[in-house]
Parts: C-alpha cells; sequence; structure tokens
C-alpha cells in the first residue's frame, strides 16, 4: 500500500505549505497531536521554521488547516462524489468503500486526524477535541441521511453500526498498511444493509473511481 511516507521526489515537487501540512496530518496522527513539536514538523517537513510563521502563524493554525482538509475530503466525498453516483442510496453507501480504499492506498494517508483528537484529552487544548468532534459529527450527520434515505428501518442503529465499521477501517488500515481493509469493511457494511433488506445491485460497479478520489 503507501510507503512510511511521501518519497523525496514526491515531497521535493510541493510547496513549503503543502510540506508543512503533509507533515502536521503524519506526525499528528503517528505521533498525537500535544506529543508533536513544531521542531518535529519542521524537521519532517525539511522547511525553514519562517515558513512555518508565514503560512501559518502558529503550530495551533496549522493543526486548524490540517483539520479542515480532513472534513474537505469528507465533505467532498458526500456532497459532490456520492450523489453524482447513478445509483440507489444503499449502493452510495458502498462506494463509499471504495473512496477509502482509493485513500488509504495514497502514500499521503496516515491515519485520521479527527479520531486521535477526539481521543486525546488535554485540558488546555480542548478546542482541539470540540473542532474534530463537531466536524465528525458533520460526517456522521451526512452517512445517516444517505441511510435514511435508503428507508432503513432504524437509521440510528444503521448509522451507529456503519460508523463503527468505517472508524474501524480507517485505524486498521493505518495499523496494517493494507487498503484491502476498506474492501473487507464494505463486506461487512453489506451485512448490515441486508439487515434491512437490501440486496447489492449490479449498479454498485460505478463507485467512484481513484482519479475522484484524488480530486478530492
Amino acid at each position: 500500500m503507501q510507503r512510511n511516507g511521501l518519497t523525496k521526489a514526491a515531497l521535493h515537487r510541493k510547496s513549503a505549505e503543502e510540506k508543512l501540512l503533509l507533515a502536521a496530518r503524519r506526525l499528528f496522527c503517528r505521533a498525537g497531536i500535544h506529543a508533536t513539536g513544531i521542531s518535529q514538523i519542521l524537521e519532517e517537513a525539511g522547511v525553514a521554521r519562517r515558513s512555518l510563521y508565514k503560512h501559518y502563524g502558529s503550530k495551533e493554525n496549522l493543526l486548524k488547516a490540517v483539520l479542515d482538509t480532513e472534513a474537505n475530503m469528507w465533505f467532498h466525498w458526500f456532497d459532490l462524489d456520492l450523489p453524482g453516483l447513478k445509483c440507489s442510496n444503499k449502493d452510495r453507501i458502498l462506494a463509499l468503500f471504495g473512496l477509502l480504499e482509493n485513500w488509504f492506498k495514497k502514500e499521503d494517508f496516515f491515519g485520521c486526524v479527527f479520531i486521535n483528537a477526539v481521543a486525546e484529552r488535554e485540558k488546555d487544548s480542548a478546542w482541539v477535541k470540540d473542532v474534530a468532534g463537531a466536524y465528525r459529527d458533520q460526517i456522521i450527520e451526512r452517512l445517516k441521511a444517505l441511510v435514511v434515505e435508503s428507508g432503513a428501518s432504524d437509521p440510528d442503529i444503521v448509522t451507529q453500526k456503519l460508523g463503527l465499521i468505517i472508524e474501524g477501517a480507517i485505524i486498521t488500515a493505518m495499523v496494517t498498511q493494507n487498503s484491502q481493509t476498506a474492501h473487507i469493511a464494505g463486506l461487512a457494511a453489506e451485512d448490515v444493509l441486508r439487515c434491512t433488506g437490501w440486496s447489492p445491485s449490479q449498479v454498485q460497479a460505478a463507485a467512484p473511481t481513484a482519479a475522484a478520489a484524488e480530486a478530492a
């Protein structure tokens, strides 16, 4: 799947702003937000300290940019990619796992910063957990909207089950570096949806392509 980080050639082609963002995402997921210092981010990104202050001003602003970037990826999936598919809402739910697999294959996949942020309990930075939690809630609400439109009899429970499958897939992919985790998670999601009396259709094959995920 993905390597431990971006290749030197790929990293060299990116701007200082992008390097800082990618380095911060990786370190926040790997080592934790509060355990990651500015010096570590600068060393990982290979840029000068002045670049951090020029583009972001502070570690706090860089963290906000990381959270915004991750949220926008999910919003793009739910608001643009999935609605564009000519299939049922239940098939759109399964197409989400195709998007996850494309994400897991990317060399800049380091895990989910929301999961890390919500798990941390630093009282002096409660805003981090609040912002990450708020973004996660917005993503879950979008997932629930698909579940409701699919006609599930108990959308709250179905959404919770799917949410657990998705978050479990992200964590497993991060640990194992195996993008096929998304496929297995999709099979588990099918089992959940079958309990609502649904059978997968042939239209499911129209799941978003890797190119579509790259555009997210």
